[in-house]
C-alpha cells in the first residue's frame, strides 16, 4: 500500500494507473492545493542516465507557459519513490467524452484548435509530444483544453530505445515497441506517426499526424487504422490509405476531410508543417461553419447542409484558389447567389464558371493594395452624428463599434480615460462630445494615425449607417463602408457587419477577422435600450464614479437579462465600491453567458469570475496570460497581473508587469498604482513617491494614489504630508476612506480609544452612503486590532455586529482571527469553515487563511508544534501584501510558545525587514516587542532591554490599560 505522503504531498485518491505507474490525487502541503501525483514504476526509473535525460526534458516542459498545456510543478523523489506533480484537472479526459457522445463540427474544432495550439507553443520550445492521444487530453469544466504529459513520453521512448535494443539480436525489435504485456509502449499503436512505427527519428509532424487520427476518430467515431492485434494497426499505419471521411458519413464537409486526410499523409512532408499552419486551416473552416446559417440566408435558403456551406466551392481550380475563394465567400453572399443560379438554370452554368474564374483569377493576379493601418497604429472613435432625432442612438453606437473592435488584435482602440485625459491638457472639459474637429485634434497631439467616425440617418422606416476612417493628419478619407438596416431592430446588425467589412479595408488580414468576429448583437445585446444604459454606465465608470454607474448597469440586464458584458461590468462597479457580494453574483451570472461574447469579452469575464467569485489564483494568472498572448497591445492584462503577484509576495515580477503596463496606456491611472504598491512592499518609498507624482503630474488621480502618498508620508513620520492627502478627500462621497487610514495609523501606535472612535466615524460616513458591506469591514477590522492587543470584551459582540451588517469575506475572515486570538476557538472555525463551504476553490481562504485560525486555535491549546505545521501550506503566499504579515505572526508565536527564541527572531525579523508591505499595520509595531520577548528566551538581556524599549518608543502615546502593554512592562522591569 502506497504511504499516506510523499516528500510534502498528502495522498488523497487513487485517480489512474498505466504503464509509467499510478497517479493519485494529493494535496501540497506547502501551497495548500490539489495536485496529480504521478508515481513512477521501478521499470522507468532503473536507469540513472535515462532518468536523468527525462527529468531535464520535465523540467523544460515545465517551463511552458500556455493556457492549453498542463503545468508540472516538481519532478522529484522521496527516498526511493520518483514523482511528478502537475496540475490536478477537473473535468474528463477526450475518451470519457466521445465515449458518450460524438462532438458536432462546431465542438471538434474548437477542441482540435486549442490542442493544436498547445502543440504550437511546445514545437516552438523544442519539445514533441509523441504521445498525442485521448487519455492524453482533459476537457475541463469551462471548456477549456487541456494536453497532459508533455515531457513525460520522452521517458517512454527510452525506456522502449533500451529495450529494442535488447531485443535487435533476437529479431524481436518490433515487438520491444509494441508488446502491451510489458505496459510500456512508445506511444499508443493507434495513434502513433508512420515513423514513429518505422522507429526512426521524429520530429513535430509526429505530433500533427497523431491529433490527424484524433481529429478522425472524432469526426467519424471510427479510428483510420485498425486492426486485431498490435501487429495489424502498425501494418495498416505503415501500408493502408485510410477511407476518406466524407465516405463514412456525407454529412461531413469536405473541408475537415482535406485537412485530417493532410494531417494522416505517411510521408511528413507532405502533412502541415507546423502547428501553426494546421490552425490558420482549423480557424477559417472554424468561421465559415460558425457563419453558415448566415451565409444559407444570404443566398436566399435555408436548405444548405454544413457540408453544402463551408465545402463546396462555386469551381474548383486548384487547392490554393479553391481555398481563397471559399474564404472570401464568407464576407458577401454573392457566391452564394450564382450557386443559386447555377443550379436554377444550367444554361448559364458555362458562363457563369467562367466569370468565377476571372474573379479569382483577378483577386490572384493582380495585387492587393497597401494596408491602410498596421499593427502599431492606434485609431480613435468619435463620436456618431446622429440624424433621425431618436436619442437611443447617441453614445449607444459608438459604444457597439467599440466593442466590436476591441475584439480585432489588429486594431488598437484609443481608449477612453486616454481621450478624457487628452482633453483635460487641451484644457477642454474631459466629457465634451467628440465631434470630428475635436477628435483630429487629440490624433495630432497623441501621434494617432486615424480616427473612425460614423453617421446614422433615417430613410423612411429603414436606417442608412455610415463608418469612414480619416487620415488624422489631412481628414481625408481612407476607408468607407455604408450599409442600411430594414428596421430599427436591425441597426446593430448592420452596424457590426459594417464594422467587420471596414476592418478588412484597414488592413486586417481575414484570418483575425475570421476568428475573432463575434456578431455585435452577440457580444452586446440586442437591445437597442440595454446598450444605452449600458454606455451611460461605462461614462460613469470612465470617470471612477462607480456607486453613479451602479444603477445603468442594473437597467441594462434588466431590460435584457442576456447581456453578459452588463453583467461583468456592474461586478466591477459593486467591487471597486466594496460590495463583494452583489459583486461575485454578478460575475458568476456573466459567466454563465460567456460564450454569447466575443473573445476579449470572454477573456475579460473569465477573469473576472475567477477573480470575484471562485477567487483561484491560478485561474486568474491563466486567464491574464492567454489575454495577454491573444492581444499583445492590451494593457489590463499586464496591470493586473501586477495587482495580483504583488498580493503573492512575488514583487519584482508585479514591478515588471506594471512598468509594461504602464508603456502600453501610459494615461492609464491604475498602473502607476500597482507599480507604486510593488515598490512600497520592497521599502523602495522614494521611487513609489516618485511615480505617484510622476502621474500626478500629467493630470492622472485616484483614491490609491493619495493612500499611497498617506502611507509614505507615515513611514518617514511627515504629518503635513499625512494631513495633505487627509484633506484631499475630506467632504468628498468616499471621506470614510480616509478615516479609515487614520484609525489604522492610531492602533500602530497603541493609541486604541482614538481607533475606536475613528473607526465608528468612518462606519457612520459609509452608512450614510447605503454601503454596509463598507461600515462591516471597518468594524471587524476594528474589532481585530482590539482582539490582537489583547482587549477582547467586547470581540464577540463586535464581530456579531459587523456580520450583520453584511457577512463579506475579508469581515469573515477578520471575524474569524478576532475570535480565535481572543480563545472562541469553537466560533471562529465555525465562521472560517462555514466560509470554506460557500467558497471552497479560493486559494488565499484555503492556503493562507483557514490555516491560520486553525494556528491560532492551536496556540491557544499550547499545541506549537501542529501550529507550525499547520501554517506550511501559508508559505508561497505569506511575504504578499494580502496575507498582511498573518502568518508569520502566528508561526513566530507558536515558536515562541515552544520556547524556540531563534526561530521565533527570525519570524519577527522577516516583518520587520518589510515595513512597506504593510506599512501601517498593528502587527508591525507588536512585532518589535515579540522580538524582545524571542531575544530574551536567549538570556541577552541588553540586546532584549534595547528591543522592548524600541517598542515602548513606537508604543510611547499608547493607552495605558491596553492589556498587552501591561504585560510587556511586567516583562521589561525583570530587566532593570
Amino acid at each position: 500500500m502506497l504511504q499516506e505522503t510523499i516528500s510534502h504531498y498528502r495522498i488523497i485518491k487513487q485517480i489512474g494507473v498505466g504503464g509509467m505507474g499510478e497517479v493519485y490525487l494529493a494535496e501540497d502541503k506547502n501551497l495548500g492545493r490539489r495536485v496529480a501525483l504521478k508515481i513512477l514504476s521501478s521499470g522507468f526509473t532503473g536507469d540513472d542516465g535515462q532518468l536523468r535525460r527525462f527529468e531535464q526534458e520535465a523540467y523544460a516542459a515545465s517551463a511552458l507557459n500556455h493556457p492549453n498545456i498542463i503545468t508540472i510543478y516538481e519532478v522529484g523523489i522521496d527516498q526511493t519513490t520518483h514523482f511528478i506533480a502537475t496540475e490536478f484537472v477537473e473535468g474528463e479526459t477526450l475518451r470519457q467524452h466521445l465515449s458518450r457522445s460524438k462532438p458536432s463540427l462546431k465542438e471538434l474544432l474548437d477542441i482540435a484548435i486549442q490542442i493544436a495550439s498547445a502543440l504550437a507553443a511546445s514545437h516552438e520550445a523544442g519539445i514533441v509530444h509523441r504521445d498525442i492521444k485521448p487519455e492524453n487530453i482533459m476537457l475541463r469544466r469551462d471548456g477549456y483544453i487541456k494536453v497532459l504529459d508533455f515531457g513525460i513520453a520522452k521517458l517512454t521512448e527510452h525506456f522502449n530505445e533500451k529495450r529494442s535494443a535488447q531485443a535487435e539480436n533476437t529479431g524481436e525489435a518490433t515487438l520491444a515497441v509494441v508488446n502491451t504485456d510489458s505496459n510500456v509502449v512508445l506511444g499508443s499503436p493507434s495513434y502513433m506517426s508512420p515513423e514513429q512505427a518505422r522507429g526512426v527519428n521524429i520530429d513535430a509532424r509526429t505530433d500533427i499526424f497523431s491529433l490527424g487520427v484524433i481529429l478522425y476518430e472524432m469526426a467519424t467515431g471510427k479510428r483510420p487504422f485498425e486492426g486485431e492485434t498490435s501487429f495489424d494497426v502498425i501494418a495498416a499505419i505503415l501500408n493502408q490509405e485510410p477511407v476518406p471521411l466524407t465516405k463514412i458519413s456525407e454529412e461531413l464537409p469536405e473541408a475537415i476531410n482535406r485537412i485530417v486526410m493532410k494531417m494522416l499523409k505517411k510521408d511528413r512532408n507532405e502533412r502541415y508543417q507546423s502547428a501553426q499552419e494546421l490552425i490558420n486551416e482549423l480557424r477559417s473552416l472554424e468561421y465559415r461553419v460558425k457563419h453558415r446559417y448566415e451565409l444559407g440566408h444570404a443566398a436566399g435558403s435555408d436548405s444548405y447542409t454544413t457540408r453544402e456551406m463551408v465545402s463546396k466551392p462555386v469551381i474548383t481550380v486548384k487547392e490554393t484558389a479553391q481555398d481563397s475563394f471559399a474564404m472570401g465567400a464568407t464576407t458577401g453572399s454573392i457566391s452564394q447567389q450564382i450557386l443559386v443560379k447555377v443550379k436554377e438554370n444550367k444554361i448559364v452554368t458555362a458562363a457563369l464558371a467562367l466569370l468565377v474564374i476571372g474573379a479569382i483569377v483577378a483577386l490572384w493576379v493582380f495585387p492587393r493594395k497597401t494596408a491602410v493601418l498596421n499593427e502599431r497604429d492606434t485609431v480613435l472613435l468619435a463620436d456618431f452624428t446622429n440624424t433621425t432625432r431618436d436619442a437611443v442612438f447617441d453614445g449607444t453606437l459608438r459604444q457597439a463599434l467599440a466593442v466590436q473592435l476591441e475584439q480585432s488584435p489588429f486594431l488598437s482602440i484609443f481608449s477612453d480615460e486616454r481621450i478624457r485625459e487628452t482633453l483635460r491638457y487641451m484644457n477642454r472639459s474631459p466629457d465634451e462630445r467628440l465631434t470630428v474637429p475635436v477628435a483630429r485634434e487629440i490624433c495630432q497631439r497623441q501621434g494617432l494615425k486615424a480616427l473612425l467616425t460614423g453617421s446614422i440617418s433615417s430613410l423612411g422606416s429603414h436606417y442608412v449607417i455610415s463608418l469612414e476612417a480619416l487620415n488624422a493628419q489631412t481628414g481625408d478619407a481612407i476607408a468607407r463602408q455604408q450599409v442600411e438596416a430594414e428596421s430599427k431592430e436591425r441597426v446593430l446588425t448592420a452596424l457590426g457587419n459594417a464594422a467587420s467589412n471596414l476592418r478588412e479595408k484597414l488592413g486586417e488580414s481575414l484570418r483575425t477577422i475570421n476568428r475573432y468576429d463575434a456578431p455585435i448583437e452577440q457580444a452586446t445585446t440586442s437591445s437597442l435600450e440595454a446598450l444605452k444604459a449600458f454606455s451611460l454606465g461605462s461614462e460613469q465608470q470612465t470617470r471612477g464614479r462607480y456607486l453613479e454607474a451602479i444603477p445603468f448597469y442594473k437597467r441594462a440586464v434588466e431590460l435584457d437579462p442576456n447581456f453578459a458584458m452588463a453583467h461583468a461590468r456592474l461586478a466591477v462597479a459593486y467591487d471597486n465600491s466594496r460590495q463583494s457580494e452583489l459583486a461575485a453574483a454578478s460575475a458568476t451570472k456573466a459567466f454563465e453567458m460567456k460564450d454569447r461574447v466575443s473573445e476579449r469579452e470572454k477573456l475579460f469575464i473569465s477573469w473576472r469570475y475567477y477573480s470575484l467569485t471562485t477567487r483561484e489564483l491560478d485561474k486568474i494568472i491563466e486567464v491574464l496570460e492567454l489575454w495577454r498572448q491573444t492581444y499583445p497591445r492590451a494593457a489590463e492584462p499586464p496591470n493586473t497581473l501586477a495587482f495580483y503577484y504583488a498580493q503573492m509576495g512575488q514583487f519584482e515580477r508585479a514591478i515588471e508587469e506594471a512598468q509594461a503596463a504602464i508603456q502600453l496606456n501610459p494615461t492609464r491611472a491604475q498602473p502607476y498604482s500597482n507599480l507604486a504598491i510593488a515598490l512600497m512592499c520592497l521599502n523602495r518609498f522614494d521611487e513609489a513617491n516618485a511615480t505617484y507624482e510622476q502621474a500626478l503630474a500629467q493630470g492622472l488621480d485616484s483614491v490609491g494614489y493619495h493612500w499611497g502618498l498617506y502611507l509614505i508620508g507615515f513611514t518617514h513620520n511627515d504629518a503635513q504630508a499625512m494631513q495633505k492627502e487627509i484633506d484631499f478627500l475630506t467632504g468628498k462621497p468616499n471621506e470614510y476612506e480616509a478615516v479609515d487610514w487614520q484609525a489604522k495609523s492610531k492602533t500602530f501606535s497603541g493609541q486604541l480609544e482614538k481607533a475606536r472612535a475613528l473607526s465608528n466615524h468612518a462606519i457612520d460616513l459609509a452608512k450614510q452612503r447605503g454601503l454596509n458591506e463598507v461600515a462591516s469591514q471597518f468594524a471587524i477590522s476594528a474589532t481585530l486590532r482590539e482582539a490582537v492587543t489583547g482587549s477582547c470584551q467586547q470581540t464577540a459582540t463586535g464581530v456579531a455586529s459587523a456580520m450583520a451588517l453584511a457577512k463579506t469575506n475579508a469581515a469573515i475572515i477578520e471575524g474569524a482571527l478576532a475570535l480565535a486570538m481572543c480563545g472562541e476557538a469553537t466560533q471562529s472555525l465555525n465562521l472560517i469553515n462555514e466560509q470554506v463551504k460557500r467558497y471552497p476553490k479560493d486559494t488565499l481562504l484555503n492556503a493562507v487563511w483557514l490555516p491560520t485560525v486553525k494556528a491560532i486555535v492551536e496556540l491557544r491549546r499550547n499545541n506549537f508544534t501542529g501550529a507550525v505545521e499547520l501554517l506550511e501550506t501559508a508559505r508561497r503566499y505569506e511575504k504578499g501584501y494580502a496575507a498582511a504579515y498573518w502568518p508569520l505572526y502566528v508561526r513566530g508565536l507558536a515558536y515562541l510558545g515552544a520556547r524556540d527564541g531563534t526561530r521565533a527572531e527570525t519570524e519577527f525579523r522577516k516583518i520587520l525587514d518589510s515595513p512597506g508591505v504593510n506599512v501601517n499595520s498593528g502587527l508591525y509595531s507588536l512585532a518589535y516587542l515579540q522580538v524582545a520577548r524571542a531575544i530574551a528566551l536567549s538570556n541577552d538581556k541588553a540586546q532584549s532591554r534595547k528591543a522592548y524599549e524600541d517598542f515602548f518608543a513606537i508604543w510611547k502615546d499608547a493607552d495605558a490599560n491596553l492589556p498587552i502593554l501591561q504585560q510587556a512592562r511586567r516583562e521589561f522591569e525583570k530587566f532593570k
